[in-house]
């Protein structure tokens, strides 16, 4: 059965002052399978090596099943750990290696033999067990440690990266084995990657992380529809979110729009609650984030009450077989993720009560008023971020045909914008934590 895991206001600083990971509070339950997500350099692995004891808790604490395990032993904490290298023992044959764990214990060899037996199998390897780690590939010698790993039956597993030296078809079938062995045994599981989908994939939950900070901790679809930020939904999602500067302008003698620098994208009235947050943004700096999903080219079917046009000029043709996605230019400005703000990071990705959200409310109403007399569509902002020509990104049959530089009609459902204030957090959280207007 799994342990508990329970992280409090961890935080890894090196010799020098460098930190690796800021403060991170975090709850794993008994027998989940959740995914350390982000770039390189971002702190997940640092994070999962105090998890296993091989790096010292600089601040905070670490409980395991409720008992504290700072200053435990790496053995005395039931864990398993998968590293990307295998770190197999070159001069034992793949029985003895998936066994080792057993035989340190002086388990009874006919034991050792049965449950190594039943690893092999679990994970199609019986036919290997005679071989050295240097007659295996590295498909071959990755699932010798995993029933290394596994054979032991710990209570949790710790993965970090075990599959990125692998080509894509073994990944994606290995990863799969990781998810069948982490089930049977009811282990807690915690998984380190980079790659995105293969989160999406395997995780209960997904935990994001950026410069050491937690952004966001939350079900694959749950990241994926109500990003907390500009970064995490640029990092979830394939093909990328676009992102487009823009700003709200709400005339007294017109209709609300959306305005992405040469074109607007009119909101349906009644407004949504959704769309009545951004009445006190109007006029302020924004980023405009679209999913693929939400624009499809205009064709002869009726545009529904939530679509609204909008016209691309097609820049690129990327062919993938059972779709072909066009990236068009939309004449606004693309931007990039607002730089990490790291002054006291648990105040920001942690907690977001209705306190501080009121305060937002009251600063971007005050800035409201100021614009009220606004008639016309404001200018593309400028946030001090690294902007180019506006790109959306619009899944289109493979059958279809299309050529850079053709002018494509679009339609936008406007129920599907994420927006994004001037740091990167999203203006609208939770629909049922809007207040209404």
């Amino acid at each position: 059965m799994g342990s508990t895991i329970t992280l409090t206001d961890v935080a890894k600083t090196y010799p020098g002052g460098q930190p690796a990971v800021r403060r991170l509070s975090l709850t794993v339950t008994a027998g989940e399978f959740i995914v350390l997500l982000g770039p390189s350099g971002c702190g997940k692995s640092t994070l999962l090596r105090m998890i296993a004891g091989l790096e010292t808790i600089t601040e905070g604490e670490l409980h395991l099943d409720g008992t504290l395990a700072n200053d435990l032993d790496p053995s005395e904490r039931d864990t398993a750990m998968i590293f990307q290298n295998f770190a197999l023992y070159p001069n034992m044959t793949a029985a003895e290696n998936i066994g080792f764990p057993l035989a340190v214990h002086k388990q009874d060899p006919q034991e050792v033999q049965r449950q190594v037996q039943s690893a092999a199998t679990a994970l199609g390897i019986s036919h290997l067990l005679q071989r050295l780690p240097g007659q295996l590939s590295g498909g071959e010698r990755q699932r010798v440690a995993m029933g290394r790993a596994t054979v032991r039956r710990p209570s949790v597993f710790l993965l970090d990266e075990p599959l990125s030296s692998l080509d894509a078809r073994l990944r994606a079938r290995l990863r799969l084995e990781i998810l069948s062995s982490a089930r049977r045994s009811g282990a807690t599981t915690i998984y380190v990657t980079h790659d995105q989908a293969e989160a999406m994939a395997l995780g209960d939950r997904i935990a994001v992380m950026r410069d050491g900070i937690l952004q966001q901790v939350d079900t694959p679809r749950g990241l994926y529809a109500l990003p907390a930020n500009a970064f995490v939904a640029s990092f979830i999602g394939t093909p990328r979110i676009s992102l487009i500067h823009g700003t709200v302008y709400a005339p007294i003698d017109g209709e609300m729009a959306v305005s992405l620098g040469a074109q607007q994208l009119p909101l349906p009235m009644p407004l949504t609650r959704d769309h009545q947050m951004l009445r006190i943004v109007q006029g302020n700096p924004l980023l405009i984030g679209l999913r693929p999903e939400a624009v499809r080219i205009a064709d002869r079917t009726q545009a529904t009450e939530f679509e609204r046009p909008l016209t691309g000029i097609v820049e690129h043709v990327e062919f993938q077989g059972h779709e072909t996605l066009l990236h068009l230019s939309v004449g606004g400005h693309r931007a990039d993720v607002p730089p990490q703000t790291l002054p006291d990071p648990p105040a920001r990705t942690t907690r977001r009560n209705a306190t501080g959200l009121t305060r937002r409310l009251i600063s971007h109403a005050t800035a409201a008023l100021r614009q009220r007399s606004a008639s016309a569509p404001l200018a593309a902002p400028n946030l001090g971020i690294e902007a180019n020509s506006g790109e959306l990104v619009v899944r289109a049959n493979s059958g279809t045909h299309h050529r850079r530089g053709q002018h494509l009609p679009l339609l936008v459902d406007v129920r599907s914008l994420l927006v994004f204030d001037e740091r990167g957090e999203r203006v609208s959280p939770d629909p049922t934590r809007i207040p209404d207007l």
